[in-house]
């Protein structure tokens, strides 16, 4: 691909421009390695403090670095609540909370976000899976409809935050590769530079993973560049420029049925083997940023204000056994928001009431949005079957206050506004019929209300009650014969949750929460044909479960060895579903799992060995809506070990890993309500990977 051509050239260039040379001890790595902000930020609306009345989930750069760095998913999947169906590494349903069960082939009803950035486009899909893990320093997880500041969405929302948010990071050049089992293949470079006084920074970043895959008509290449800059002029003044590229052509096995699944694993579905179905997707993001502090406004408090701009563009083809699509979606946003907040760090407690910080925003994205399908000729292109264009655009409105009140209650108040509408213009005239039109959802208003009560120093009872909503794509707003249906309505929910967070002894952390939602005006992507559905409002979801993370240091010191685990209980069920002839209320929410257990152990020692152990447990759940037919349970355990050592000023980092040590046979995704065509079984199953290894080694230069 070009642009390995394109970083070997320029690499030497921008390593020698204008930055002074840094030397860093190994102490310093160490703080650099866990560094997390925990406080405010020149990217996040809101600090996230131990009081914060939401149920928020930080995943630090350990927890990110127990996998293998090839996907961000795994570390995702051991957040309580949250669970990724993950077909291959370009196929991925990510649900928080039983949110996005519903979606077929791609994560829906869940924000995402890289910094404050919006990756997710104008009907609700987000792709983070292509998101490389060497641009992320930290994630924050805000799992069902509790962030007012980022959409209110049902599922909730990721965000990806990137390194912008370090201080004082030494100036660096790394590299790394990774190998591993059916032909995995990674390669990594950067640069990280920084003038004397920190007010100019550079980051610079390219990676490459390609894959022969597992099963047939598997193949994967992804490749990638990341520019990040952060420049501060003064004290009072940040601007950030991202800027991200992303290159994925990537091969389409399909799901199986249960006889595929069971005796040949490793073969592509028939049709799309048949046409060496794949996809070509070329995804471009640019973002700037900028935080100013205002002015002084009496003794205690700050104005600021946090504005960025940001443009997504995305050019894919893919080639199926039905039809060819091509699509173009190019889109442009800003956001803007006004902050008032108390000088001081953010007290925890206090003895009077005290008005701590005020966000007032607005967030603006508009997406054009145009596709194609082809007659396919055994995968070669022919006549053109359709020419679509959308035009969709959502307006964010959203305000969050936080105060301390008297005697330890923290309170947090927050108001999400959105109007969302969709423009369809049909550009296929050949078959008499003109189906263009617009639609516009009415205003949504998404209030929230959290409390906070410190229970002693180091641990907080919090209690709060959310409103979100999910909008249909416009696909799912159109009847069987093209027309558009003005009855659909978006699904709306209320979550209401308690819980506590804190630690214990100086040793145990914990986050231990019991929650209820109910959804209303579900909708349902009823399957019409191989390649057509229409979405309609079936009835009503009961959504309650109980969500649990325990970290415990065994060994501290020189040595240190902690435990750590994550549960979820999930009592999810149709309360009201009619679809059609069929009443399927009182049954297992589809897709969900009862039981999700992730446990596991992590070592470090003062030599520079280090290593850990995880352990996952998945119960059976439902995959028809009838409840006729469930997954098998599953567990996996896997293994990694590793060295890191500083030597003067070169850091090299040797890790081996073992995924499926025991060599489980698993769905690792699962395609819901599967229908069959041509007489042929119904198509559920996408085998899980048997044991596989990898070995990887980082080698970092401080200069």
């Amino acid at each position: 691909m070009y642009l390995r051509f394109l970083i070997l050239f320029g690499f030497q260039i921008i390593v020698s421009y204008g930055f002074s040379q840094q030397v860093v001890s190994q102490y310093q790595e160490d703080i650099i390695d866990s560094l997390l902000i925990r406080e405010i930020s020149i990217i996040a609306d809101v600090p996230i403090t131990k009081a914060t009345p939401l149920p928020i989930v930080k995943l630090s750069q350990k927890e990110l670095r127990r996998d293998n760095e090839v996907s961000i998913l795994p570390s995702l999947n051991r957040v309580a609540g949250l669970y990724i169906h993950s077909g291959a590494l370009n196929t991925t349903r990510i649900t928080i909370r039983g949110i996005g069960n519903r979606s077929l082939f791609s994560t829906s009803k869940i924000r995402a976000y890289i910094d404050d950035i919006p990756v997710t486009s104008g009907i609700g899909e987000s792709t983070i899976e292509d998101i490389d893990m060497t641009i992320i320093d930290h994630i924050n997880v805000y799992k069902g409809p509790s962030s007012s500041i980022y959409g209110a969405g049902l599922g909730g929302v990721i965000q990806l935050v990137t390194h912008s948010e370090r201080t004082s990071l030494p100036n660096q050049v790394s590299t790394g590769a990774t190998i591993g089992s059916y032909g995995l293949r990674r390669w990594t470079t950067g640069v990280t530079l920084a003038n004397e006084k920190q007010t100019a920074s550079l980051s610079l970043r390219y990676h490459n993973t390609t894959s022969d895959g597992y099963r047939e008509n598997n193949n994967y290449d992804r490749e990638g560049l990341h520019l990040l800059s952060v420049l501060k002029p003064n004290e009072k003044n940040t601007t950030t420029i991202l800027v991200n590229y992303i290159d994925v052509n990537a091969f389409i096995p399909s799901s199986l049925s249960l006889e595929d699944f069971e005796n040949s694993p490793r073969a592509a579905a028939a049709n799309w083997a048949a046409v060496r179905g794949f996809e070509d997707n070329e995804k471009r993001l640019i973002g700037i940023s900028n935080r100013i502090d205002i002015a002084q406004i009496g003794r205690n408090y700050n104005l600021s204000n946090s504005s960025s701009i940001f443009s997504n563009y995305r050019d894919s083809y893919e080639s199926r056994p039905f039809n060819i699509l091509t699509d173009i979606s190019s889109s442009i946003g800003g956001r803007s928001s006004l902050v008032i907040s108390k000088d001081t760090i953010i007290s925890e407690s206090a003895s009077s009431l005290q008005f701590l910080r005020a966000t007032v925003g607005v967030e603006y994205y508009n997406e054009n949005y145009t596709w194609q399908t082809f007659v396919t000729n055994g995968g070669a292109l022919g006549d053109i079957l359709s020419n679509n264009k959308e035009d969709r655009a959502y307006t964010n409105l959203f305000f969050q206050s936080e105060f301390s009140l008297a005697d330890k209650w923290t309170a947090l108040l927050g108001v999400n506004f959105n109007h969302t509408t969709y423009d369809y213009e049909d550009r296929f005239l050949n078959d008499g019929n003109d189906l263009s039109g617009e639609f516009s959802f009415d205003a949504v208003v998404s209030p929230g209300l959290g409390i906070s009560y410190q229970l002693f120093n180091s641990a907080v009872l919090y209690a709060n009650a959310s409103h979100g909503f999910s909008p249909p794509t416009l696909e799912e707003t159109l009847t069987p014969d093209g027309n558009i249906n003005p009855d659909i309505r978006p699904e709306r929910g209320w979550n209401y949750e308690i819980g506590s967070r804190g630690t214990l002894l100086n040793k145990l952390d914990y986050e231990l929460s019991l929650y209820t939602m109910s959804v209303t005006d579900l909708l349902v992507a009823r399957r019409v044909s191989e390649d057509q559905f229409v979405g309609i409002n079936a009835g009503k979801t009961r959504h309650s479960g109980l969500e649990s993370m325990i970290n415990y240091k065994l060994i501290e010191g020189r040595d240190n060895v902690s435990f750590f685990t994550s549960y979820a209980f999930s009592d999810y069920e149709f309360v009201d579903f009619i679809d059609g002839e069929n009443d399927f209320s009182g049954n297992e929410l589809t897709g969900t799992a009862r039981h999700h257990l992730n446990a596991g152990i992590d070592m470090n020692s003062h030599i520079g060995l280090y290593g850990n152990i995880n352990y996952k447990y998945l119960s059976s759940f439902p995959i028809r809506d009838d409840n006729s037919i469930f997954s098998d349970a599953y567990q996996l355990v896997n293994l990694r070990a590793g060295y890191k050592k500083l030597f003067k000023s070169v850091q090299i980092d040797f890790s081996v890993g073992i995924s499926n040590m025991f060599d489980e046979t698993y769905a690792s995704q699962i395609l819901i309500n599967a229908s069959s065509f041509g007489g042929n079984a119904p198509r559920y199953y996408y085998p899980g990977l048997p044991r596989n290894y990898d070995a990887s080694i980082k080698l970092k230069y401080y200069l």
